[in-house]
């Protein structure tokens, strides 16, 4: 099997040769290909070529044309800090939200005209020529509440949400409409999945119900904009306690990224008994103890567990519970290929 009909068969309920294997390698992939993170993060072309060069090296399924969660604030307005070998950030000190009144200010943009963002479609259209047939090419789009937070500061949105609810409401609204108009860009790529980051809905954050009258209807509108799109929803969320019942409600997605345990689950086996038969469930080995500061065999005997756990009957891929972090020892992205082939036979 090739990756495109391995990751297929899982989405569709099926059993393929092996469990897909996904390091979600992003800005470490610029070492491959030899340039530094702040030409990588600016020019879709290079990251593309990255992305493809990485892969052929590392052998890992499936291709995210995805740079880092500043490029819709930066889009927006956000002044964006590139540092030479780290993940380009909002200037902390600058932000473009500085009072509530603000959020009805934000201006609306074409996404195909953005800076970054029209890099992530080129991003995308590329990966799509180059790998579509055979590789899944997936993109991701940061939950609107996420972006405001972006260009506001996330201990100032929350704030915010809670004084100031109706101004984050209008901010919302715009915030949404401009995304809607990018997930249409990105979809006539014909990328096959488009992920939303929807780390608020998670304990970490803030509560359930407030999520759900935030960013709730905002992400349900996201996710049939998807459909219509005719890419698959899919959502990735590394938050402590994610609630999983309302954003399986909001954007029934296909599949689920987690770094952590579900709000309502005590271990990974109870999360896989209660929510596998809902979504695909991805992840959610931990990038900074396996991947920064593991070993090869520290990394294969932690993706053994995670497959022993959550691989039998199905509806499970193997991934990072996020970013394969931007200067971890590539031989471990290695090492969890290596041990998708020697223990990822579906029980």
């Amino acid at each position: 099997m090739n990756s495109l009909e391995r990751i297929g068969t899982v989405i569709q309920g099926g059993l393929p040769d092996r469990v897909p294997c996904m390091p979600f390698m992003l800005g470490a992939s610029r070492r491959v290909y030899g340039v530094t993170y702040a030409e990588w993060a600016q020019d879709g072309e290079i990251a593309a070529k990255s992305q493809l060069m990485a892969q052929d090296l590392l052998g890992y399924d499936g291709l995210a044309a995805v740079m880092d969660l500043s490029v819709e604030a930066g889009g927006f307005g956000q002044e964006i800090i590139f540092p030479l070998e780290d993940t380009p950030h909002p200037n902390y000190s600058n932000p473009l939200i500085k009072s509530p009144d603000d959020y009805a200010k934000i201006e609306r943009i074409d996404p195909t005209v953005a800076p970054r963002m029209k890099e992530v479609i080129k991003y995308c259209d590329i990966l799509m020529t180059e790998r579509g047939d055979t590789q899944p090419v997936f993109t991701l789009a940061y939950g609107p509440l996420a972006i405001l937070g972006m260009m506001a500061g996330a201990e100032k949105v929350l704030y915010h949400t809670i004084k100031y609810k109706e101004e984050v409401k209008a901010g919302l609204e715009i915030v949404t409409d401009v995304m809607l108009d990018y997930i249409k860009a990105l979809g006539a790529t014909g990328v096959h999945g488009i992920m939303f980051d929807t780390l608020y809905s998670s304990q970490c954050i803030m509560s359930r119900d407030s999520w759900m009258e935030l960013e709730g209807p905002c992400v349900a509108r996201m996710a049939d904009a998807i459909r219509e799109a005719g890419a698959m929803v899919m959502i990735h969320n590394c938050g402590t306690g994610p609630y999983m019942d309302v954003q399986i409600e909001t954007m029934k997605p296909v599949a689920m990224s987690l770094a952590e345990i579900p709000d309502d689950c005590s271990n990974w086996p109870e999360a896989k008994e209660k929510w596998g038969d809902k979504t695909v469930l991805v992840g959610a080995v931990s990038p900074a103890q396996f991947a920064f500061l593991g070993t090869p065999e520290e990394m294969k005997e932690e993706c053994k567990r995670f497959i022993d756990m959550m691989a039998a009957g199905g509806n499970y891929m193997l991934a990072l519970g996020c970013e394969f972090p931007p200067n971890a020892p590539l031989v471990n992205a290695v090492a969890m290929l290596e041990a998708a082939e020697l223990y990822g036979q579906y029980k």
